[in-house]
């Protein structure tokens, strides 16, 4: 960006040169006090503004100045500008500020304040305090001066922190192809604090923060085995992190599962290994989710089997259940064939339904749907195809268009949501994906009783798509949907909206100007949401209300 502004500042200096000589001096002014070490970049809800001025965004005197306009624009607010008393008047969300150049005075709210530097004319542009205006506007700002950048968020209802603690595990991290992988990150809460775990280089790091993160400790503990799972916080008040180890040699008496239970302090206070149960690869090609109840740990994931038949290594998925209080393995009727088989199982949920245990996972052969299974007793009672994927020719195939985004327990109902080009769009023929939310009755026989509804309705030339998608339960008969829509100039926004536990929506879909979750569940405490993002030079903290 400073290259472009260079040219443009020398391309103007040349200008003038040959036509007014009178400017020469001032676009060198430019040059010589304003430029490099004072230029800063705007982002506004995660974006960068560029500003249509000679004279970009810069610092003086301690006040990042900035063309009014320009800014304006970028905040979504209604503008007005009085050439006769040089008056600018601003509107957004119930807020109102006027200020006059050259004056230090300006109102808010119809309440006068006082301003470090006042708004002034410079180089044909309109400069004014951008920390004034934004949050004379009800916007949040934050400087990082790493960067020298200004982060602006206007959203209403979200509230942002700015912590400068760089964590191990960015967040750009949601990779789903034709399957998911294991998440790497948590949030979660616990004992009045709130807590992100990162599984980073052959351990753990677990970050405690109060609930208005000012204060920030650290735990740090070796994992118990070379791969990383999952990790669950469960009502017991233990947690449970399940590790894995490869078995290429497949070895029956080699560790290939380790499921540790620690207490609050991270002390390890049991652990279960698991062997000799077809698997060279623990996790492969898709996630890992748990659940528990009554003592019971329910873990749902994937695996690479040991060699078959036919000389290959076919992947499938596999669940275990977990006696807590002895951390003892409880008999499963097979490991190679288990009674919920599903395969290739490219994503896996697992939750209790009171003594019921509900699957979901995503399959592209055996069966070629994403599949809800019950199971009950040890039994599996019911098997219902969510959605069909069209059958191709040739005999297996990784590809289904879709991706499984989540699935939650309703009073009446289970949700299962993601997102799929078919049947909207053509199969195989256009990567186009919509937002999709499954209901299914929990007295349901067969797969009549799905009633799916369609969220979004990108078409083929939209060059939208419906990419990442998450669901969280606020209670029994509400919840949460956070969904990335991507274009084709790789720019992703990110939308939330509440559901009923009929699937119908009782908050409408909401733009939020923030990255994406990611590969992490966003935490829900009551009527907030917490997710985050983070890279090199810190991390922000967004929390959403939810009225």
């Amino acid at each position: 960006m400073k290259k472009v502004w260079c040219f443009m500042l020398a391309f103007g200096m040349m200008f003038a040169m040959f036509s007014f000589g009178h400017q020469v001096a001032v676009a060198s002014s430019i040059v010589e006090d304003d430029w490099e070490e004072n230029v800063v970049s705007v982002f506004v809800n995660s974006k960068e503004v560029f500003f249509d001025s000679p004279q970009p965004p810069y610092v003086k005197d301690g006040y990042t100045l900035v063309p009014f306009r320009g800014i304006f624009e970028a905040l979504g607010a209604t503008l007005l500008w009085d050439e006769g008393t040089k008056k600018i008047t601003g509107q957004l969300n119930n807020r109102k500020i006027t200020l006059r150049l050259n004056e230090k005075t300006a109102m808010v709210n119809g309440e006068k304040v006082r301003l470090g530097v006042p708004a002034f004319s410079k180089y044909g542009r309109v400069f004014v305090p951008l920390r004034f205006i934004s949050e004379g506007l009800g916007c949040q700002v934050f400087w990082n001066a790493k960067e020298r950048a200004v982060h602006i968020f206007s959203l209403q209802g979200l509230n942002v922190t700015y912590i400068p603690t760089i964590l191990n595990v960015y967040t750009n991290d949601y990779r789903y192809g034709n399957y998911f992988e294991v998440a790497n990150r948590y949030m979660f809460a616990d004992q009045g604090k709130i807590h992100i775990l990162e599984s980073y280089d052959g351990k753990l790091y677990i970050h405690h923060f109060d609930p208005m993160f000012r204060s920030h400790q650290q735990t740090v503990i070796p994992m118990n085995l070379p791969i990383f799972g999952g990790f669950h916080a469960s009502d017991d008040g233990y947690y449970y992190v399940v590790y894995g180890a490869n078995n290429n040699n497949e070895s029956n008496s080699k560790d290939v599962f380790s499921i540790v239970k620690y207490n609050k302090e991270w002390k390890e206070v049991g652990k279960l290994r698991i062997r000799d149960v077809y698997v060279t690869q623990p996790f492969h090609a898709s996630n890992l989710e748990m659940d528990n109840r009554n003592g019971i740990l329910a873990i749902h994931t994937a695996r690479l089997r040991y060699t078959s038949e036919d000389g290959k290594r076919h992947q499938s998925n596999i669940s275990f259940f977990v006696d807590t209080k002895t951390m003892t393995l409880l008999p499963k009727d097979s490991y190679q064939w288990p009674n919920n088989h599903v395969s290739h199982s490219f994503a896996t949920f697992v939750r209790f339904d009171g003594d019921r245990v509900v699957y979901v996972d995503h399959g592209d052969a055996y069966p070629r749907s994403i599949v809800l299974q019950t199971e009950e007793d040890g039994m599996i009672t019911n098997v219902i195809d969510i959605l069909r994927f069209p059958k191709v020719k040739e005999e297996c195939i990784n590809y289904t268009g879709a991706k499984l985004g989540g699935f939650e327990v309703a009073t009446n109902n289970y949700l299962v949501v993601g997102s799929s080009v078919y049947p909207k769009n053509p199969y195989r023929l256009s990567e186009v994906k919509n937002l999709f939310i499954a209901t299914v009755s929990k007295d349901a026989e067969d797969d009549t009783a799905v009633k799916i509804n369609w969220l979004t309705n990108f078409s083929v030339s939209s060059g939208k798509s419906v990419e990442e998608v998450h669901i969280r339960k606020i209670s029994d008969d509400r919840f949460l949907l956070v969904w990335s829509v991507d274009d084709d100039d790789g720019f992703s926004s990110t939308f939330y909206a509440v559901v009923d536990g009929e699937g119908r929506l009782v908050k409408d879909p909401k733009k939020v100007g923030i990255p994406t979750p990611g590969n992490m569940h966003p935490l829900v405490i009551e009527n907030d949401v917490y997710w985050y993002s983070s890279s090199y030079v810190g991390t922000f903290i967004y929390k959403l209300h939810l009225e």
